[in-house]
């Protein structure tokens, strides 16, 4: 026999269920908006860059090392993160672990092709307004890159991702020793054409393909197209298979592990680190003293960056991740790992409800992003020299998360995208509709 009080909790039960799926579109996969919720906020702390908790740290003094520490940390993490979400968000929108046939395949290429173009315009005119570029331009460069790999199996994404997880820091470090004069490459220095910028590059037809270069062919790209075969691959996984998702944790966290284990064996007890040092004590070198005459010193050259670099992670390592082969693989094994985790977590509707927020606001990825470039830009006050903006303290970043994931909330309870994510799905599948004819 039932007594009351349990009779009673079947209904809350139900209808906490009820609620957790109404939170929870059916179909999308809320753990990789928790992902991309927290590699935009994580891009929103570099673009903040706090300096003091409550106060901004003075020029010339010491931040706190907490705050050092996660300036560091997050520097590229963050976007790399962000990098390859891009591909699995990719490899979704093709089908997932079943990619789709050659019709719909068509299809789902033609809306990628058109959504290129409409953050292409998005972009400029968010640089427009800014005063300052931003990663949405060479976004669509990076959805147009992954289009002709979206019939390909994931095992032969993962080899793609590791040839290119090798070759492209082999070429960063290959151009840095060796100049800029590769042809592909946008000038850059002195005597490198002023380009326009903004919503102005659309009326400069002469300038479009010296500005797609300078779009394209970037320091981001370069580092960006392993992570962005490595979430393509991710995505062709089925994620929502219990088995994958536990084997995405477990080897995420032994790639993470070992990757950090490796660096430190070939940086320290094997000695590649030596030469790393000596290419940072030229680096911090002072500058030699001005000529008896008056004239303008001439600078040294750079000193070449060392190949033990493939292997070095960045901060706390001493590595540069554009130059790390080992970092690309690093990034892809937490990613793993974090995708796996969080993919475990949103099983059930508890985990829902309690990353609901972050959910929310990952699926506002785009509409945040704009956001936070303007306020950084517009109202975070000028850096020393008229670079940057100026040094700020932990509360402008807290109070921007804070209203980031209230407002996700508060706009999902009664739509479906963010303001931005339904212009572009609008425009999309009006371009693009679902079915031919």
């Amino acid at each position: 026999m039932i007594t009351e009080p349990m009779a009673g909790r079947a209904p809350q039960a139900a209808r906490r269920r009820e609620r957790a799926r109404e939170a929870a579109p059916r179909g999308r996969l809320l753990a990789v908006d928790v992902l991309r919720a927290l590699a935009i906020l994580g891009m929103v702390w570099m673009h903040f860059g706090p300096t003091g908790w409550l106060e901004p740290t003075p020029p010339g003094h010491a931040w706190p090392g907490a705050l050092e520490w996660l300036n560091g940390f997050l520097d590229t993490r963050a976007r790399s993160v962000f990098f390859l979400l891009a591909g699995v968000s990719v490899a979704l929108m093709t089908g997932g672990a079943r990619p789709f046939d050659r019709a719909a395949m068509r299809r789902a290429r033609g809306r990628i092709a058109v959504r290129a173009g409409v953050l292409l315009l998005l972009g400029l005119g968010l640089e427009q307004v800014s005063g300052k570029p931003n990663i949405i331009t060479a976004y669509t460069g990076w959805l147009l890159f992954l289009l002709p790999w979206t019939r390909v199996r994931a095992r032969l994404l993962f080899a793609a991702a590791g040839v290119f997880g090798v070759a492209a820091p082999v070429f960063q470090i290959s151009r840095a020793n060796r100049g800029q004069d590769w042809g592909f490459l946008p000038p850059v220095g002195p005597g490198a054409p002023e380009l326009p910028h903004g919503l102005a590059v659309l009326v400069h037809p002469g300038d479009w393909l010296a500005v797609f270069q300078s779009y394209v062919f970037n320091v981001d790209t370069f580092y960006a197209l392993p992570l962005l075969l490595a979430g393509l691959a991710i995505g062709r996984l089925d994620l929502r298979e219990r088995a994958v998702r536990v084997r995405m944790a477990v080897t995420g966290a032994g790639i993470v592990v070992g990757g950090w284990v490796a660096s430190w064996m070939l940086l320290g007890p094997l000695g590649l680190g030596t030469a790393i040092d000596r290419f940072q004590e030229a680096l911090m070198a002072p500058p030699p003293p001005p000529p008896a005459d008056g004239a303008v010193p001439e600078l040294p050259p750079l000193p070449e960056v060392p190949w033990a670099q493939l292997w070095a992670m960045s901060k706390p390592g001493p590595g540069i991740a554009e130059y790390s082969a080992l970092q690309v693989l690093w990034m892809v094994g937490l990613c793993l790992a974090l995708l796996g985790v969080l993919l475990l977590l949103t099983e059930r509707g508890l985990g829902q409800r309690v990353l609901w927020p972050l959910a929310a606001t990952g699926g506002m990825a785009m509409t945040w992003y704009f956001v936070q470039d303007v306020v950084s830009s517009r109202f975070l006050g000028q850096g020393p020299g008229g670079f940057g903006h100026a040094p700020q303290s932990l509360v402008p970043y807290a109070l921007f998360v804070l209203a980031a994931l209230a407002g996700s909330v508060l706009w999902r309870r009664f739509f479906r995208r963010g303001p931005l994510e339904a212009l572009v799905h609008r425009v999309t599948t009006t371009t693009v509709p679902r079915r031919e004819g």
